[in-house]
């Protein structure tokens, strides 16, 4: 038996410089199966991080030495990332509109694809041109991306948030503090069905609308990492939030402008359209999103 002892493939001791350091981090994440197109991402993050250099200050000191701090901090990232836990929740924050927002375990990580319902209710609100107090409700606040970003740029408007999630509600309070919008952020432990506030100009919401069968066939980052009751649709055909949404959210809207804007996942914008309709509303219409799907339902009284 040899008494070699076999050396630790995420060790990044034999890393002298940034570039042998990112180069050991595509590696790695190519062996665990990261999708090609994101590794260099990945890699690229891992190392601004560790580093603390932007973009362009890592690419000019590739050259330069790695710090044993940071090499202790990519060993530390690479042995959670191998068991394909979300980057996000490895560095501690992910993007969204342009801000980096605290996540960590238990909290569900923001997607690019939720910046259209936040961007368009951020637009409609403006168009309103109130210049009084603008209240807005979100179902499911979560991290508090959405709120936080629409807060920042709308300075006469107070935001209610509401979760079941104790370590959601967590996350949007770090993160309203981050972007200095306490203040004007409310959040509440509660199911929405409970909150007994009403009078809103909006209220927007990123629900759980992932098929279960489709849920389990996730990548193991979602399906085995992120809280579920923040992606697995209610009901047998994932669709019961929508019909409580409409049930117990939209009678808290101002009338007659006040408007209701939902995320929706693949097949779901017409059977949303059909319940908004059903609950009276009859400004009802879809939007898409970058990629020219389907993503956002947008209901309101005429």
């Amino acid at each position: 038996m040899s008494s070699e002892v076999e050396a630790d493939p995420l060790s990044f001791s034999d890393c002298q410089t940034i570039r042998q350091a990112r180069e050991k981090v595509v590696k790695t994440l190519k062996n665990i199966g990261i999708e090609r197109v994101e590794v260099r991402r990945e890699a690229d993050l891992i190392i601004e991080h560790v580093t603390r250099l932007s973009a362009v200050e890592r690419e000019l000191k590739l050259d330069e030495s790695l710090a044993a701090e940071a090499r202790q901090e990519l060993e530390t990232i690479l042995r959670r990332r191998v068991k394909r836990e979300p980057l996000q929740y490895c560095l501690g924050y992910g993007w969204f509109m342009g801000m980096r927002v605290a996540v960590q375990p238990g909290v569900f990580i923001p997607r690019t694809d939720t910046e259209t319902l936040c961007d368009l209710t951020t637009k409609r609100l403006l168009n309103m041109g109130i210049t009084g107090e603008l209240r807005v409700l979100e179902v499911g606040v979560g991290s508090g991306c959405i709120s936080v970003a629409m807060l920042r740029e709308i300075s006469n408007l107070q935001v209610f948030g509401v979760d079941v999630s104790q370590d959601a509600l967590d996350a949007a309070r770090l993160n309203a503090r981050a972007y200095d919008v306490s203040s004007r952020l409310t959040l509440s432990r509660c199911d929405f069905r409970e909150f007994s506030l009403s009078g809103f100009h909006a209220i927007v919401s990123n629900p759980p609308y992932i098929p279960k069968p489709i849920f389990d066939n996730l990548e193991p980052e979602v399906r085995d990492f992120e809280p579920s009751q923040a992606l697995i649709g209610w009901g047998e055909d994932g669709m019961d939030f929508y019909r409580l949404f409409a049930k117990f959210a939209l009678p808290k809207l101002i009338p007659p402008f006040g408007f209701a804007a939902v995320e929706v996942g693949d097949g779901q914008s017409e059977p949303v359209m059909k319940i908004m309709r059903s609950a009276g509303m009859n400004r009802v219409e879809c939007i898409e999103d970058v990629n020219g799907l389907p993503r956002v339902v947008v209901a309101g009284i005429a």
